[in-house]
């Protein structure tokens, strides 16, 4: 499950940095040879981006890359750290769980009043539909990742 989700997340990101770049990089050539912006690519690059940090957010759990401040779970001892790695994973999934549920409530909202894009007139649900699956796939990652460190901190007890 870990290595599909990793692939999916990967492949995530690299479509969508890859398309983002091939629209500005033909924007500015619209711009340059035809005197001309093209509209529709600051929409769409601004949807891929939220894509990208959601998904990219998602990698940043999986590999611990995420900031943070260790220095009360660092001099605890090791009963404190397990609370602590458990009661701080809790409060992430919670609050990536909210994101997730009210971001499906925004996808919904978008659907029922049939919301277009300006430029485009696309479906705007199907942009914003990166909001809720990207904190999805935060939950599984910050679930993994209290596991994985509780694990590890068992294995520190033994």
């Amino acid at each position: 499950m870990s290595n599909l989700l990793s692939r999916i997340e990967n492949s995530l990101l690299i479509f969508s940095v890859s398309i983002m770049c091939l629209i500005a990089f033909t924007n500015v050539l619209s711009r340059y040879f035809l005197k001309t912006s093209l509209a529709f690519t600051e929409e769409v690059t601004i949807n891929l981006f939220v894509l990208m940090t959601f998904v990219g957010t998602s990698v940043g759990v999986r590999t611990s890359a995420h900031l943070g401040f260790t220095l009360i779970f660092d001099k605890a001892k090791l009963p404190v750290k397990k609370l602590l790695s458990i009661l701080i994973g809790a409060i992430v999934v919670i609050c990536f769980i909210l994101f997730a549920y009210y971001g499906f409530k925004m996808v919904q909202f978008q659907m029922m009043i049939n919301q277009t894009t300006p430029s485009l007139g696309w479906q705007q649900w199907i942009f914003t539909l990166s909001f809720p699956i990207g904190c999805g796939l935060c939950v599984i990652r910050a679930i993994e990742s209290t596991v994985i460190e509780f694990k590890n901190l068992l294995q520190e007890s033994e």
